[in-house]
């Protein structure tokens, strides 16, 4: 031991000396040992060493203790009655013994923390809590505490919880029981650092702490001087938004109880403006607790009280007096003060106001319980003062007109603004006028007043709030537009004042983005002079200006110009582009150096690079629209500072589902994109202009440019400026890529920075020149912010690479040892230091001030005491240790290091996506060596910024670093994790800063040792904190942290192959550790994990907005669903035994959210386990007490976001699942009572028995639990065997497929087996279905066969004995259907078992379906109804399969013509797969891929059998097969192949064919592509067999195809053809339309034009829509103008009723005709409910005696409609009778004019109403018209086809006349509404001379066949007005836009009267 610490050692000892004057010697001696250098090197050494056998500080400390005991119990036994004197000794005493262990202390600590926290503490806590020690040290203590110990970072990480929690209640209890003599601010400050420190340090603080708060506020209330209240309040606030997270309901609760106290501290005590400001925040942080996001009600997140209400109320009347009071200081006090009120403040009103303002509530009266006194407080029977309070819209429109004074008006219009930017749903629609009104004269007074700008804010808002109100009435638009142009008006002219011009800008920018004025040239004009200069308002303006409206070509503008010009044109383009860039006209100011702003200011990124390329483009809204299409990149976005308590708000509406993040799933046909430039075309003299421009101005700087004196910012500003129009102009296709860099604009750019890059040289060795300190940082940012490295292509990243690529090798490098050299001079690290530095006598001081500062705390601060309120403590911005990371602890050239830091790192990851000028490798290389273990000292500030900066920047997402690069990289992480384990703000940053490079440890094999080598090293960490977070080490922010890393390793990983952690010797795959998670102690962690649950079951690896997500494998999400499932209902259970406890009311409410959190995550992102999810919901509304309501709001928008019609449709799609599973549960009694009925919507068991038996009763009968189904009966008061009847073919379904099974081996099955025959005993008896059961069985056949169809499962892995067709289409992650479910060959077996047991002994049982045809119809529409019913892409495609099965078998019988019903057959299953390929989504995903092929194999299926074996059936299907085939090949590559093979079948292979010869000649040609050279060689041979064709030919070919209307796309290669034979025969054509024009009626050109609008028609909403109408655009192109008077003459006449008059005279028999040959088209339409309703219409028709009797008659004539009809047609001998309607007054109903006049409703609607009204009245006695009502209430077009039948029949019914009448006037008035609503303007100058005297008969014209007969009186008359009426209409329509409602042009163009004639 050296002989300086042996004297040290000496002198400790002798510190213990009995004698008091050797002690006193021995102090001396201490303390000149202490100070000595050489014993402070050893004692520093040996306690660097930790070596305790040596002498060091921590030992020294020890005796000092001893020595400081010795003394203390003198002092403590010494007599307590002494002098004066004496008692001053012993007081000097005792400061001396505080005085030396302070100096001790900081002797110690000067150079670095040495002493142990623990000695320390452990010292400073046995002092304070002992009574005598406390009294006379405590203050001292404290003082160490919060100065040596608090501030040190050090210390502050190695406090543990328990010290922490010891310590908040040690002070606490201080503060509310003070000694004598204690300074209770220090007490304050040191609870303030405390709770900061617990917070930030630990998870430990609970409610039970709040208590403390509580006491604390209340004893102020009491106070008239709450010394500290101000530190309290502040640590309050951090308490709560610590807790707030996990007791919501705790705190709010909490606020309830103390925001009264405040509100009476506020109004009675004189606050200084600091504690005012404190409890504001407080107040502000209780709203958004109770109102998160301004949720207004508990429906929506809020949390609700009475006593809050009254709060609120309260609040309110306070803050308006305050207010009130701030604008009386204001107008009275001497000197300038500020007109504003703070924004805290004022945000805090506007949040109260939000919810106080009610449109109901006008004036309230409130009970101010808070301005009584402490006596009356306490005695409840001295009643509250009432005061009555206005409230509403009105109080802000009085302050803003009452006042004239700014001070007064100015918070009011601060108020008004705040409250409509955050909250515009807030302002009524009623209240806009006025307000604006009263705006709008506060706007021209005082000009130059404070107040202008602030009505200009408030006016922006408004007119961005009105512009999301869609539902304002057409008068008050009109009243606001006039107001909003006078706005304007005013605002233009006050644009040049510079004060106001942001202000200015925004409302003129915010009124275009709303629309509210039509913008006029004037506007334009303010870009083209000299009125306002360019800037960053400006730009923005003429940005929204310019996307929402056309530029005009030119704009009148008086340029002074010399003597002898006159005003000139310019191009306004031209005009706006020199505004921008400052140009200079020619000959002007020739030696201006003024240089833009553009050059010298900031702009949004590209904004003025993009209005200059759109300026030169001929459509430049468009091109604006195509460049602003993609939103900026994050990097670009700036960051702005939310409210810190925002993430704490989502939390909330997220626990209450008011907030869904997770039902934002990827649709299968919502795939972006790329939108195309066509349609963009540059104006070449412009872009020259433009380019002379940019030249000018690069010049000028190039020709000016001096290294010491040119600004670097301005050089790069301009090749940024350059690279940016360049990146434009590629983005518009105007130039390419490669164009640009051989560009001269390229070239200046690269010159610029060049120049620029010398500034770099020379500040490389002039590092510490402060000036340029602080434009190299605004360059650097400026270099930075022009880079993009995000992956959408837009114009950011075309001119990122262009700037990437003028950066030069030597600028790179230059800045890597700029770096360089920077990192290696740091000051001393951070934790060490200057702060403990000072005298002893500062401490006296500094007491005297706590004391004062105390007194005057509730008054104002006097002037100039701000200093002493931050030595005591005021300012808080210094409580606590500061944060490693804080920014205080860095230095100019620091920050400046940082920068160049995140530059480079961006260039060298973007770079490799780019050619660039340097070496990245090299540069990154030169990055790395400054994490070099020699180089990297993480105990720096600096080190630690450094190497979270290349953490964060350096690995790329789309191009990650080399491995060994990665290694580099994550070698110093173990090392800095394991220094600041303890220091959570270090940890978190770490944590999520790594996330960054997690993309980078997935890279493959091709260095499996380097990746190995890197994710060992990354999971070494995350595993460690992992161990950290179990034993409780790890606050939850760490927590949160860590959770994210863990997410990001399974998107990385989602099989966990490799991101497996080893803790303790034990592998924890991730995938297994994450589900530990849900039941994290804080719920934000749990919340966050449950939110990213589904990354266990979907890979989310190639996940983006436009990809879909691949699930993983099913054995992997089963597990995960498991273990998910378990950890969520784990962290129920540990809270369930709690649930009495009051206090436990938030976990328990934050568990059962986070458990349907969990479960409603996997319902939507597994469909392999939702069934599964969906039940594990029912069951927790038992198990685990879930609110149903909260559930039901869950499952309503996740119904909503499949697809449902509503909740109640999803959950019966899974409820036989659910009835199910609840049924097998064992302790479960009551079962189906005991049923959460309630989750689907049912208030009572009746409603849910009455609507569900048919599901329930099958599962309870096969249980055997027939009681149970007397039960359910005897509820809904029907016969229980009559329920049973009705559930018979779902009830068999649970029975016959065991009796078929064959499968020896299976037990269950055979116990199944044993079940079903048991029950099927049961069921003969007689008691039950008896001999009935047989009759059940063959009525019900073919709904048995649909059943039993329904339960299909395929396997994807079916043994290979019984491997199907249907295995080729089935997924392993096909979700299993409802049970039962069986195999396909076991459902076949269940067929084959039927016919068996049938008694006639058929061979199969499509022979005993034949008996009635109908039936084969029957199941194949239940079938396509079923799969209309969902959106489920699994469900439809198990129902494909489904429709698979049963067509396949169908097939192989169609030899025996199926009962007649081969032909309706074979056409119902082509239409019905070419619907489904024609719906097919835009990109397929695996499902979705697997039911495209199932569709072209069964058509492929359906084709060769139809070739096969029914011969000319396929002729008239053919176009259509062909037409919809051939745009699969190109479109679907996947399904290709399969696609051509089948074309060839049909085309090649049967070109033979004498069926299909024909058919093949007239098909339209195949595409002149490759993959169709031989289909199209085949088809062409065979067309011109005999020559080739004319033009005319080629027309008429094309025109003899009829095709299905609503199939349009099967005509588009037609169309093309047709368009290529016009162009190339233009003589041709020449002649034909002059041919045409001679004969109008018969032209070939007319008939060809008519036939194209036709199609046109047709595609409208159809499939190909845009396709088809591009062709016929491109054919009427070729055919140029048409006299359109000629096509109108070409009225199309109903080829039908010409037919019927031929065919029949009967009218009866006609109408037959022509509703049987609708009727049949419509039986191939695609939607179900028309087919439906058609098979509905034919069986009854057919039916009929006039059926029959056209049945007879028809069936003669070739036309094969009867074919198709075979399966309606019934063969009883019994006609069907149709009742007779005889109504009393039939004409009642009809006399309605609201029927007769559309209403709100469209068109559709409209006519079947009327129609249906039609037939309901009893008007017509056809009794073939009087079977149509269900077709007519489901299709619009057949009621327009069937109205005029039913007027002539009722006409001719009409011997009185009363109905022509009565129709008479209905279209008579419904003619006069249409004149009311059209234009004035639209009227053509056709005298409107209408006979007045005419009675108005519907227009249109009845078919000739119709015409009634001449000889009968009434028939004339109606005939007559029949014609009347229709010249009538004709007119209207000729003469006014009469159809130019938007309800009918929007929802049926060609819908009206007229379309009736026939």
């Amino acid at each position: 031991m050296s002989l300086a610490l042996n004297d040290l050692l000496i002198c400790c000892r002798q510190l213990e000396h009995d004698r008091a004057t050797e002690r006193r010697k021995e102090v001396e001696k201490f303390k000149r040992l202490i100070r000595d250098p050489e014993t402070i090197q050893h004692l520093d050494r040996h306690s660097d060493s930790k070596q305790s056998k040596y002498l060091n500080w921590d030992a020294v400390f020890r005796f000092l203790q001893k020595y400081v005991q010795k003394e203390t119990e003198c002092l403590r036994t010494a007599k307590p009655s002494v002098s004066a004197s004496t008692q001053a000794t012993r007081q000097k005493k005792m400061q001396e013994i505080s005085s030396l262990v302070k100096y001790f202390i900081k002797c110690a600590n000067k150079r670095a923390p040495r002493l142990k926290c623990q000695e320390l503490l452990n010292y400073i806590m046995d002092t304070v809590k002992d009574s005598f020690n406390g009294a006379v040290y405590g203050a001292d203590c404290s003082n160490i505490l919060l100065k040596d110990i608090l501030s040190v970072r050090k210390y502050w990480c190695e406090i543990s919880q328990q010290q922490w929690l010891e310590l908040f209640s040690v002070y606490f209890n201080l503060y509310l029981k003070p000694p004598q003599d204690m300074n209770r601010v220090l007490v304050a400050r040191i609870i303030h650092a405390v709770t900061k420190g617990c917070c930030l340090q630990t998870d430990g603080l609970n409610s039970k702490f709040l208590d403390f708060f509580s006491k604390a506020i209340q004893h102020a209330r009491q106070e008239k001087s709450a010394a500290g209240l101000n530190h309290i309040l502040a640590a309050f606030i951090i308490f709560l938004k610590t807790l707030a997270g996990n007791f919501r309901i705790r705190v709010c609760q909490l606020g309830d109880e103390i925001l009264p106290t405040l509100l009476y501290i506020w109004t009675q005590h004189r606050l200084n403006d600091s504690l005012k400001e404190v409890i504001i925040e407080l107040f502000q942080l209780q709203i958004y607790m109770h109102h998160p996001k301004g949720a207004k009600t508990q429906e929506k997140g809020a949390y609700e009280s009475s006593k809050w209400q009254s709060i609120l109320y309260n609040l309110y009347d306070l803050l308006i007096n305050e207010i009130s009071h701030i604008g009386s200081r204001g107008k009275y006090s001497s000197g300038s003060r500020n007109v504003a009120v703070k924004e805290n403040l004022i945000e805090l009103m506007a949040d109260i106001c939000h919810q106080v303002f009610n449109e109901d509530t006008r004036s309230l009266e409130i009970s101010q319980s808070y301005t009584t006194t402490q006596r009356e407080f306490n005695d409840y029977s001295v009643p509250c003062k009432k005061k009555k309070i206005e409230l509403g819209w009105e109080v802000i429109k009085d302050h803003l007109q009452k006042s004239q004074s700014d001070f007064d008006l100015v918070p009011w219009l601060q108020i008004t603004t705040q409250l409509i930017s955050k909250y515009p749903s807030s302002l009524p629609n009623f209240e806009l006028s006025s307000l604006l009104m009263i705006l709008y004269q506060l706007l021209p007074q005082r000009r130059h007043g404070e107040r202008t700008p602030y009505v200009l804010r408030c006016l922006m808002e408004v007119a961005l709030c009105q512009g999301k109100k869609s539902n304002l009435e057409g008068s008050q638009k009109s009243d606001l537009l006039k107001l909003w142009n006078k706005i304007w008006s005013v605002t233009f002219r006050g644009i040049s004042s510079e004060q106001i011009q942001a202000e200015n800008f925004g409302l003129l920018g915010a009124i275009i983005q709303g629309s509210l004025i039509e913008v006029d040239r004037e506007f334009w004009k303010l870009f083209t002079g000299s009125a306002c200069r360019p800037s960053c308002p400006a730009v923005c303006c003429l940005t929204l200006a310019m996307n929402i409206c056309l530029v005009p070509e030119t704009v009148r503008t008086g340029v002074e110009q010399n003597v002898g010009e006159v005003n000139r044109n310019f191009s306004l383009k031209e005009l706006i582009m020199k505004w921008l860039l400052l140009y200079q006209l020619e000959d002007d100011f020739e030696d201006s150096s003024e240089l833009p702003p553009v050059l010298h200011s900031n702009f949004p990124h590209l904004a003025v690079e993009k209005i200059l390329v759109s300026l030169t483009m001929k459509n430049c809204k468009a091109a604006m629209n195509f460049l602003q299409r993609v939103p900026e990149c994050e990097q670009h976005q700036k960051d702005e500072e939310e409210p810190s308590f925002s993430e704490v708000e989502e939390l909330f509406l997220k626990t209450t589902f008011d907030k869904m993040g997770f039902l934002t799933i990827v649709k299968e046909s919502a795939i972006e994109k790329q939108q195309s430039t066509g349609g963009l075309f540059v104006h070449q003299n412009l872009k020259e202009s433009l380019d002379r421009y940019l030249l000018g101005l690069s010049e000028q700087l190039l020709s000016n440019y001096s290294p010491e004196t040119t600004d670097a910012e301005t050089l790069i500003r301009c090749s940024s400026l350059l690279v940016g129009v360049l990146g434009c102009y590629c983005s518009v296709s105007v130039i390419t890529e490669e164009e640009a860099y051989t560009s001269e604009l390229f070239q200046k750019a690269k010159s610029l920075m060049q120049c620029a890059g010398e500034s770099i040289t020379l500040f490389k060795n002039k590092t510490h020149e402060e000036s340029r300190i602080v434009s190299l940082r605004n360059m650097m940012n400026l270099c930075t912010s022009c880079l993009c490295n995000c992956m959408k292509p837009s114009p950011n990243k075309i001119a990122s690479r262009f700037f990437l690529r003028l950066l030069t090798s030597k600028l790179m490098n230059d800045i890597a040892d700029i770096c360089r050299s920077l990192a290696s001079f740091i000051r001393k690290p951070f934790d060490f230091g200057e702060v403990e530095s000072m005298e002893d006598d500062t401490d006296d001081n500094l007491m005297e001030m706590e004391d004062q500062s105390s007194m005057n705390l509730f008054s104002d601060s006097p002037a100039g005491s701000a200093s002493d309120a931050n030595v005591s403590g005021e300012g808080q911005s210094t409580i606590g240790a500061m944060n490693p990371l804080a920014e205080e602890h860095l230095s100019k050239q620091d920050l400046l290091f940082l920068d160049m830091l995140k530059f480079l790192c961006v260039c060298v990851t973007t770079a490799q996506t780019s050619t660039v000028s340097f070496r990245a490798a090299d540069i990154r290389r030169k990055l790395l060596m400054l994490i070099d273990s020699s180089v990297l000292d993480p105990s720096k500030s600096l080190h630690l910024h450094m190497y979270l900066v290349l953490l964060k920047e350096l690995p790329g997402e789309e191009y990650p670093l080399p491995m060994e690069e990665v290694v580099e990289l994550l070698k110093p992480l173990s090392n800095v994790c394991s220094l600041y384990r303890r220091d959570q703000d270090v940890c978190k940053a770490v944590l999520n800063h790594i996330v960054h490079i997690v993309r980078n440890l997935c890279q493959g094999n091709m260095d499996a040792e380097n990746t190995r080598d890197a994710q060992g090293q990354f999971l070494t960490v995350i595993g460690a904190f992992w161990h950290l977070a179990k034993e409780g080490k790890c606050t939850f922010s760490v927590r949160m942290a860590l959770v994210k890393c863990l997410k990001t390793l399974l998107e990385a990983d989602p099989y966990s192959k490799w991101a497996i952690l080893n803790v303790m010797g034990k592998d924890f795959p991730v995938n297994e550790v994450f589900p530990h998670f849900l039941a994290d102690n804080h719920h934000q962690v749990s919340m966050l994990a449950a939110e990213s649950i589904n990354r266990l079951f979907q890979d989310m690896k190639h996940g983006g907005s436009s990809t879909l997500l691949k699930a993983l494998p099913l054995k992997l999400q089963q597990t995960a669903f498991e273990n998910a499932y378990l950890k969520a209902q784990e962290g129920m259970i540990e809270v369930s035994c709690r649930a009495e406890n009051p206090e436990h009311l938030d976990e328990i409410y934050n568990r059962k959210s986070v458990l349907l959190m969990t479960v409603a995550v996997i319902l939507c992102c597994s469909p392999v386990c939702e069934k599964q999810a969906l039940f594990a919901l029912c069951k927790s509304v038992k198990e685990n007490g879930l609110e149903p309501h909260l559930i039901k709001k869950v499952l309503e928008k996740v119904s909503e976001t499949f697809g449902y019609r509503c909740l109640e449709d999803f959950m019966a799609s899974h409820l036989d699942y659910l009835v199910l599973e609840w049924l097998n549960l064992q302790d479960t009694e009551n079962s189906l009572y005991s049923f959460p009925f309630i989750l689907l919507n049912y208030t009572n068991v009746e409603d849910f028995y009455r609507s569900c038996y048919k599901v329930l009763i099958p599962h309870l009968v096969i249980r055997s639990r027939f009681d149970e189904v007397k039960s359910i009966a005897n509820q809904i008061q029907e016969d229980w065997k009559s329920l049973l009847t009705h559930c018979f073919p779902k009830i068999l379904v649970n029975i016959l497929p065991y009796f078929a099974y064959e499968c020896t081996g299976d037990s269950g099955m055979a116990q199944q087996r044993e079940t079903a025959t048991k029950v099927y005993d049961m069921l003969k008896d007689e008691n039950l279905l008896g001999k009935q059961i047989d009759h059940l069985f063959l009525s019900n056949l073919p709904e048995i066969v649909v059943e039993l169809l329904m339960t299909l499962h395929e396997p994807a892995t079916s043994g290979a004995s019984q491997s199907t067709d249907l295995c080729d289409f089935s997924g392993d992650l096909d979700p299993p259907p409802n049970p039962p479910h069986f195999p396909s060959h076991v459902i076949k077996a269940t067929f084959a078992y039927i016919s068996n047991c049938h008694k006639t002994k058929l061979k199969s049982i499509l022979e005993i379906l034949s008996k009635s045809p109908d039936s084969y119809q029957k199941i194949l529409l239940a079938i396509c109804e079923q799969a209309t019913e969902t959106n489920n892409v699994y469900k439809k495609h198990r129902i494909l399969k489904i429709y698979h099965l049963f067509v396949t078998l169908l097939l192989k019988d169609i030899k025996s013509a199926l009962g007649g019903a081969w032909a309706f057959v074979l056409r119902d299953v082509i239409y019905t797969l070419i619907h489904y390929i024609n719906k097919r989504p835009s990109r397929f995903m695996d499902v979705s891929l697997r039911s495209f092929s199932l569709c072209c194999d069964l058509l492929s299926r359906v084709c060769h059998t139809a070739v096969t074996y029914c011969k000319d059936a396929l002729e008239n299907h053919l176009h259509v097969i062909i037409g919809t085939l051939i745009p699969l090949v190109n479109d679907q590559m996947e399904v290709q192949d399969q696609v051509l093979d089948l074309l060839k079948y049909l085309v090649i292979d049967n070109k033979d064919n004498e069926n299909l010869y024909m058919t093949i000649k007239l098909l339209d040609p195949f595409p002149d592509h490759d993959v169709f050279k031989d289909l199209r060689i085949t088809q062409q041979k065979i067309k011109y067999s005999n020559g080739p064709f004319s033009l005319l030919e080629e027309i008429n070919h094309f025109l003899s195809v009829s095709v299905y209307d609503a199939l349009p796309l099967t005509r588009l290669e037609g169309l093309k053809d047709v368009c290529r034979q016009l162009a190339q025969h233009k003589d041709q054509m020449a002649d034909l339309m002059r041919a045409s024009q001679d004969n109008p009626q018969d032209g070939i050109m007319v008939k060809l034009i008519v036939s194209l609008l036709q199609l046109c028609k047709m595609a409208v909403n159809h499939t190909g829509e845009r396709e088809v109408l591009e062709a016929v655009g491109s054919c009427l192109g070729e055919v140029g103008p048409v006299d359109f008077s000629t096509i109108a003459i070409q009225h199309s006449r109903d080829i039908s009723s010409i037919k019927a008059s031929e065919l029949f005279e009967d009218k009866e028999l006609q109408w037959t005709f022509i509703t049987l040959t609708y009727l049949n088209n419509t039986l191939v339409e695609d939607c179900v409910k028309v087919r439906s309703a058609a098979v509905t219409c034919l069986k009854s028709i057919l039916a009929t005696k006039t059926g029959h009797s056209f049945w007879e008659i028809y069936k003669t004539t070739t036309d094969p409609m009867l074919i198709y009809l075979q399966p309606f047609r019934t063969s009883r001998k019994k006609f069907l009778e149709v009742p007779r309607l005889d109504k009393e007054s039939p004409l009642e109903g009809l006399d309605d004019t609201s029927l007769w006049i559309p209403q709100s409703e469209n068109h559709d609607i409209w006519i079947k109403r009327l129609t249906c009204a039609f037939l309901d009245s009893g008007g017509t006695k056809s009794e073939i018209l009087q079977l149509l009502k269900p077709m007519c209430e489901v299709k619009a077009d057949f009621c327009q086809t069937v109205l005029p039948y039913l007027i002539h029949d009722i006409l001719l019914q009409d011997t009185n006349e009363s109905w022509r009448n009565l129709l008479s006037t209905q279209i008579q008035g419904f003619f006069t509404n249409c004149f009311r609503h059209s234009s004035p303007t639209s009227r053509s100058t056709t005298p409107a001379n209408l006979d007045s005297g005419t009675n108005f008969v519907p227009g249109y014209c009845l078919p000739e066949a119709y015409s009634i007969e001449g000889d009968r009186h009434t028939g004339k008359n109606v005939y007559k007005q029949v014609c009347l009426g229709l010249r009538g209409a004709i007119f209207l329509c000729q003469s006014q836009s009469t159809f130019s409602d938007p309800v009918w042009i929007k929802n049926h163009k060609e819908q009206c009267w007229l379309s009736w004639t026939t």
